[in-house]
């Protein structure tokens, strides 16, 4: 329930309540709504007349409750009241009531899309009439009453959680608790059909009692006898007895019996006994045909014998082990294949990745790969997967498999099971993926020791391949063929291709499958984690996210990863709306019981027991050196490891690996029609573009480059066997050497600069050391320096009140003197002598300015008479003469007009 969200529901005519006028259906009957449903069973299970119910379901829904009761005190049972009938009557009701809304919820849609939209909200039926279903009170009543008390949403959610603490004027509410509770059913169901894929029904090889062909149950799953799955292929080394005998494996008994129907002699039987591998019973036995001259005539003849003879010794070798029951019963309903290279019609010629491919086209289900492998009797197979004709051991183990599910419902586990309740009690919500580029995969080349004394080994899965050669037993040549190599990648093939090939026991590989793997990959990830301390802390990092492994789904690895790519898995959890709890509960399950080609995820697993146990050991990550690599590279995010598979050959650099796609529960999803999902699907990769690293190859070409002209046949024949890596480490060889030469040349320009502005400096120290000196030069002089000017004769000196005197002829004719010009010091400033007017002497002096404006711009501009004068030392301070005594103007007679610009002045208009 979502924390502080209530939805209201009103009465009768809410859409949501169970009064509502909604007809419903059940058992060929109709009724009104499911509160009429509800009373009409109860009566009906009181052996109330027929009648009474008719006519209950002619009442309107608001008024059955009491119509009910009605007709029950009028029919009541013999030797009951309604004090004896409380209890069956009250648990009757809220039993049927539930009833009624499921049968609701699948016939109206509209209520299930209304009562999914409230999400996670909590449900208040305010039906003022019934305290039992609702609260008692209106919508109205309600929220004056929430007033009065003053509560919130989260404190009406307390009450509504404890029945202690709950105000008595608040009702029970249980058709809220109903609706809510059938909210959860319905999101649950949803849930549940998007992780099921549905059963398909197919006829098998063998006929029943009636001539009628055996129906297998299949599903999209498709599992590949390889790995913890092997012991179950006629081409495993497994010995059993039958009728007295003792035989190696399926294919020595059914050639056993072919050699003696050709009655051959015994020591020819006795080579066929004493072959050690299956796979090289028909080789032998071939050998054997030629030197007696067996015509393929009579061979084929026996065929069908032989095919009788492997079908009888196959059962009669599960059917006598209850491991290999448990193993086939695992397996649930998924489509099984045998890629032994043995007889073509018994074995599968496709592979596991082919088949995985082949499913991911909307026009190939289960059924379709079913009538290809039986071969289809109209010959409309297609000649692209005529190939997969054959697979007749596992068709027919697939049918012994539906008759034995028959008979029991429990499933084993793959793998020992973990202990999760502890990591999903602390996991969060977030989910980090990784891939097997991951600094946290055993696969990672990070060198580990597993004790002082021991060598270095060069990687995590180089210890478990040592683990596995001690438990299984291998001989020196197996060993030393496994642990023959550095490469961690190398290593993991040659262990599986080797316990593959070579039987180990059933018992012992059992083990080994189930629990001895998964616990030498938590030591190994141990030691990993203990000798790298920036290993540890991007671990402890993760905090308590769930971790996934992300990789393809292969049977042999079906249990470490999830079986899906990064992009997959997160559009897949979006549309499932799958928690992380769910999802470790779901990867703990057995493989029959979880979605199809969902993996159970235990190498993520392992990390987070890792990671809590260093947590208690007290291990803080800020006490611990930092990776110095990006999250990216730490988890191997989007790399093409995504696609590896352990028993086919992988090549990081294969342009398959970034566009291959296989069939996941995302696909699964996307075709049964959702566009979303099909979209996020089929997304791919882009193959990166290689580049050779040999960089003296590189060099040679850049050389014999440069030193043609690039117009001769010669070298355009030279460069079109250049292969596309190396043109593309030779452009980016000239890119280099451009990106050289411009920074030669920025490096040049930096230097320029630098020397200019040096320059400007020494400039500028020059020019103050010739101030300075001719400052020094002014000083010592005894008098100031004369100026001769040119006369103008044109323009007279300026007087007082605008008059021009007359020009002294004296000044006129004396001698000319040199001119010595002057350098004025920087930054001068020239004190003003003119105050400038404000405030009301602006005003005062706005009409002087209109009268004069005109005269002003008539009258040409004039350049100072003298170059302004240097600064020179204030001479000795002396008495100011008094000025001459000036005699008064000569009054003007008021008619006689003034001059153009001159001012009357105050003593002349007196």
């Amino acid at each position: 329930m979502e924390e502080g969200k209530i939805v209201l529901i009103g009465n009768e005519s809410d859409l949501l309540h169970c009064g509502y006028n909604h007809a419903i259906k059940d058992s060929g009957r109709r009724y009104p709504s499911a509160i009429h449903y509800t009373h009409c069973m109860i009566l009906s299970q009181l052996n109330v007349n027929e009648s009474a119910v008719d006519e209950l379901l002619c009442t309107p829904s608001e008024e059955v409750p009491e119509r009910a009761q009605k007709l029950l005190l009028e029919n009541m049972p013999h030797g009951h009241d309604m004090s004896s009938l409380a209890s069956y009557l009250h648990g009757s009701r809220q039993s049927y009531t539930m009833q009624g809304l499921r049968l609701r919820v699948e016939q109206d849609k509209e209520f299930e899309r209304t009562l999914m939209d409230t999400n996670e909200a909590l449900l208040i039926v305010c039906d003022g009439k019934d305290r039992e279903l609702g609260i008692g009170m209106d919508e109205k009543k309600f929220m004056d009453w929430m007033a009065k008390e003053k509560a919130d949403s989260r404190q009406i959610g307390f009450w509504m959680k404890n029945d202690q603490s709950r105000p008595a004027e608040l009702g029970q509410n249980q058709l809220g608790f109903f609706l809510m509770w059938l909210r959860y059913e319905v999101k649950e169901l949803r849930k549940s059909q998007l992780l099921t894929r549905e059963v398909c029904q197919v006829d098998g090889l063998s006929s029943d009692k009636d001539d009628n062909p055996v129906q297998i149950s299949v599903n999209d799953l498709v599992i590949s006898l390889q790995g913890i799955f092997r012991p179950l292929s006629n081409y495993y080394s497994f010995p059993f007895e039958m009728k007295g005998e003792r035989y190696r494996s399926v294919e020595h008994y059914a050639y056993e019996k072919l050699i003696n129907s050709l009655k051959l002699d015994d020591k020819i039987v006795e080579k066929i006994q004493t072959t050690v591998s299956p796979l090289d019973v028909p080789v032998v036995a071939e050998k054997i045909f030629k030197k007696f001259n067996v015509s393929v005539e009579v061979i084929t003849e026996k065929i069908p014998k032989m095919d009788r003879w492997r079908q009888s010794a196959m059962k009669h070798k599960i059917m006598h082990n209850e491991y290999l029951q448990q193993l086939l019963l695992s397996t649930g309903d998924s489509i099984l294949i045998d890629c032994a290279e043995g007889d073509p019609l018994w074995t599968c010629g496709g592979s596991e990745a082919e088949i995985q491919r082949l499913l991911t086209k909307n026009y190939v289900n289960p059924v379709k790969l079913i009538d290809w492998m039986r071969g289809d009797k109209d010959g409309a197979v297609p000649k692209s997967v005529r190939h997969l004709h054959g697979n007749k051991s596992c068709i027919l183990l697939m049918e012994l498999r539906g008759k034995l599910a028959a008979a029991t419902q429990s499933r084993i586990p793959l793998i020992s099971p973990i202990n999760a309740q502890p990591l999903s009690a602390i996991v969060s919500a977030n989910v980090i993926c990784f891939t097997a580029e991951s600094v946290w995969h055993p696969l990672y080349p990070a060198e580990i020791r597993i004790a002082p004394d021991q060598p270095l080994l060069p990687s995590p899965v180089h210890y478990v391949a040592m683990q596995a050669v001690k438990f299984l037993g291998m001989n020196k040549e197996d060993s030393d063929y496994v642990m023959g190599t550095t490469s961690s990648l190398e290593c993991w093939s040659r262990l599986h291709e080797v316990i593959e090939s070579k039987g180990r026991g059933l018992e012992r590989e059992q083990n080994w499958w189930m629990e001895k793997r998964q616990q030498a990959i938590k030591e190994s990830l141990q030691l990993l984690l203990e000798q790298h301390p920036p290993l540890l802390r991007a671990l402890l990092d993760t905090g308590d996210a769930l971790l996934v492994y992300c990789s393809r789904f292969s049977s042999i690895d079906a249990e470490l990863s999830i079986g899906m790519r990064e992009c997959d898995l997160r559009v897949w959890l979006r549309e499932t709306e799958v928690t992380t709890k769910q999802m470790i509960e779901l990867c703990c399950r057995p493989m029959a019981f979880r979605p199809a080609y969902l993996g159970g995820n235990r190498l993520g697993l392992i990390l987070m027991e890792l990671r809590r146990e260093f947590v208690l050991k007290g291990v803080f990550p800020q006490n611990l050196p930092q990776l110095p690599l990006s999250v990216e590279a730490i988890l191997g995010t989007d790399s093409p490891t995504e696609n590896m598979m352990t028993m086919e050959y992988f090549d990081i650099l294969h342009p398959q690996n970034y566009t291959a796609l296989w069939i996941n529960p995302l696909f699964l999803l996307a075709k049964n029609g959702n566009q979303e999902a099909m979209s996020a699907c089929t997304i791919v990769k882009q193959p990166p573009r290689l580049v050779t690293v040999d960089d003296e190859k590189i060099t040679h070409i850049v050389e014999r480059l440069s030193h043609g002209d690039g117009t001769s046949l010669e070298e355009t024949q030279f460069l079109n066997n250049i292969a596309p890596e190396d043109l593309r480490a030779v452009f980016m060889k000239y890119c280099q050497k451009l990106k050289m030469y411009m920074d030669s040349l920025e490096k040049q320009n930096m230097e320029i600069h630098i020397t200019a502005a040096e320059t400007n400096r020494l400039q500028a120290i020059r020019r103050s050391l010739t101030d300075t000196k001719e400052k020094e030069m002014g000083a010592t002089s005894s008098a100031p320096p004369r100026i001769n000017l040119p006369l103008n004769h044109s323009i007279p000196p300026r007087i007082a009140a605008g008059r021009n005197y007359g020009s002294d002829s004296d000044d006129l004719e004396e001698a000319p003197v040199k001119y010595v010009p002057v350098r004025k010091e920087r930054q001068e400033y020239k004190i003003p002598t003119i105050r400038k007017p404000f405030a009301k002497d602006r005003d005062k002096r706005e009409d002087r300015k209109t009268t004069t404006v005109n005269t002003r711009k008539e009258e040409p501009r004039k350049r100072p008479l003298s170059p302004p004068k240097r600064a020179a030392p204030a001479p000795e301070v002396k008495k100011k003469p008094t000025p001459p005594a000036v005699p008064p103007k000569p009054k003007r007679r008021p008619d006689e007009e003034l001059s153009d610009g001159e001012i009357l002045s105050s003593d002349e208009e007196q």
